[in-house]
């Protein structure tokens, strides 16, 4: 558009109403005619003329409205000004005055803090040593108390967000895990208990904390200490050298007791699925083995830990972080020895990938009195590809397997036999095709007599599995040993182990959510604040309102009073009425 077309065709409607009292009280044209030129009825430019000459008396600009021009004054109070030119007289740094203005709750930003102290003619600071900056004396913080055995005084507190992990103790005062705990042989200092100890790690594993070093975040919550029955937990330095006091033994009794605890008759039919999982250290100067990490398609410096899982419930059984290249081939014995020692019999079938032992280790376990089966897949190569290719298509027959959720999946399978290095005899062979892998996968067994089915389906369900792990670890994290506060990866994993559990069996109590992850758990459950009240030897939890917490309340032992032995208190909770 030309600017001269611009004035000459106006197109909203305030430009008309504007060019059209301008032509009227310009030149020399009618209202009528002036009206129609600008498609306005008589009676409405009639209006118009009326409006604006009322305006113009009461000193109303219509068209053009005057700026208005922001504060000519500084809107932070003269007595923050001031005390902002008194701290950086005293060499304070924009930043260090922002600290003390916090506490003293003057709510002033880093840039208008700048801004006064440009307008008042001073310099920045120059730079100045590390030992300069400390003699600033800035606010002290407050320092958390000393971790002591809690004594009950009538009183009320509330807990923001950490409330969840009390929700566990009935859990833990009705499966006995206290008792467990004081006879697997902790140790104990001279001022905490082994159970007190034991608990401060494993409420920290149900409230799903980061980083053992963050103790920040946790070091003066009241809830958190009463679940282990001190005032406060203790800080993270104490955390980490406890933990390396722990011995091998002493984690193995208690995965023992773990294993009578969460025993269920009713699903354990003695499968376990078996994997390595890789805990990596970073550090540069480290001395550990390389070890491979699905997680990112590379071997890495790491600590090997064996994860076991009983597929049925869904329940961690055994861990050991202890292992190294020389012995990893022969975990799988190392965990037969513990179920022994444990049940009294071998397992029935163990489950595991193609690199978890050798084949000279398959040959003992087909050799054995105790009649174990395993289930593994076998390292393929080119020509056993290109064998399984020319089968031909009569042999292959089509089956379902599970998938997650409710789906299911056809896939081919072969059922044959063949022979394996250092393995006396024959293995089972099944073959599968169109299962989502480009190439074709070779499951081997010692069990002839199972349907080939129901042998896919296991091994299927263990892929499930392998996920179902993972993530479980990623909301307990392990810690990488590369951090400044460094848990003993044995002890970080039995603790972890038995977090697991509780959540397993905390989620089959509520209706509709048994075969949610423990992220899902926690989240809608368990992030909860609370009042807690104390009076003589009860303790109550009102818990504040949340969508599911009503769900939460249908279970019975969420409705009853339950006795805590080992702390001599009774523990009771009910439903908030606010948010």
């Amino acid at each position: 558009m030309k600017p001269k077309n611009y004035f000459l065709n106006p197109k909203s409607a305030q430009q008309r109403q504007y060019e059209a009292l301008r032509t009227f009280y310009i030149t020399e044209l009618s209202a009528e005619e002036t009206a129609k030129k600008y498609n306005f009825s008589p009676a409405y430019f009639k209006k118009l003329r009326f409006e604006f000459s009322k305006n113009l008396k009461e000193g109303v600009n219509t068209f053009f409205l005057p700026k208005k021009p922001g504060p000519k004054k500084r809107l932070t109070n003269s007595d923050t000004v001031d005390r902002i030119i008194s701290l950086r007289k005293q060499n304070y740094s924009v930043n260090d005055i922002k600290v003390v203005l916090d506490t003293e709750n003057r709510i002033v930003s880093l840039e208008t803090i700048d801004q006064i102290l440009k307008a008042e003619g001073f310099a920045p600071l120059p730079k100045r040593t590390r030992q300069e900056r400390i003699n600033i004396q800035l606010p002290k913080k407050i320092e958390p108390p000393k971790s002591i055995s809690l004594e009950l005084i009538d009183e009320e507190f509330t807990t923001e967000l950490n409330v969840g992990p009390l929700l566990f103790l009935p859990l833990i005062e009705e499966m006995d895990i206290v008792p467990a705990i004081k006879s697997s042989g902790f140790p104990h200092t001279s001022a905490l208990s082994d159970v007190q100890c034991v608990l401060s790690f494993l409420v920290l594993k149900l409230a799903g904390c980061k980083r053992w070093s963050n103790d920040t975040m946790w070091n003066m919550d009241r809830a958190l200490g009463f679940f282990a029955g001190l005032n406060v937990l203790p800080k993270s330095t104490t955390l980490s050298t406890y933990s390396y006091r722990t011995t091998r033994s002493a984690n193995r009794d208690l995965l023992v007791k773990m294993c009578q605890i969460f025993k269920d008759e009713e699903s354990e039919d003695g499968e376990f699925n078996l994997d390595f999982k890789s805990i990596p250290h970073w550090g540069n100067e480290s001395v550990l083995e390389k070890n491979w990490s699905g997680a990112r398609s590379k071997s890495i410096k790491s600590l090997l830990s064996l994860i076991v899982q009983s597929p049925t419930d869904g329940n961690l059984t055994y861990t050991n972080a202890e292992l190294k290249h020389c012995n990893q081939n022969d975990a799988v014995f190392d965990f037969i020895d513990f179920w022994k020692q444990d049940r009294g019999v071998a397992p029935k079938m163990l489950i595991f990938d193609s690199k978890f032992t050798t084949y000279k280790n398959l040959n003992k376990l087909n050799q054995s009195d105790e009649n174990i089966k395993f289930l593994t897949l076998r390292r393929r190569g080119k020509n056993l590809i290109e064998k399984a290719n020319r089968i031909p298509a009569l042999h292959w027959q089509r089956i379902k397997v599970k998938r997650a959720g409710k789906r299911e999946q056809l896939v081919s399978v072969h059922d044959g036999r063949c022979k394996l290095s250092a393995y006396k005899g024959e293995v089972r062979q099944i073959i599968l095709k169109d299962h989502g892998c480009e190439k074709p996968s070779f499951l081997i067994t010692n069990d002839f007599k199972i349907d080939v089915h129901q042998i896919v389906q296991k091994y299927a369900r263990r892929w499930l599995v392998e996920q179902e792990i993972a993530e479980q670890i990623a909301f307990f994290s392990l810690n990488n040993p590369s951090s400044s506060i460094i848990v003993k990866v044995d002890f970080d994993l039995t603790i972890s182990l038995l977090a697991h559990n509780l959540y397993r069996e905390f989620s089959k109590k509520l209706l509709g959510f048994e075969q949610c992850n423990v992220q899902t758990i926690n989240r809608k459950f368990l992030e909860n604040g609370a009042l807690i009240k104390v009076k003589e030897n009860d303790v109550s939890v009102i818990l504040k309102k949340k969508s599911h917490i009503p769900i939460l309340f249908e279970s019975p032992w969420m409705k009853k009073t339950t006795m805590l032995s080992w702390m001599g208190v009774k523990i009771n909770f009910s439903q908030g009425t606010t948010s």
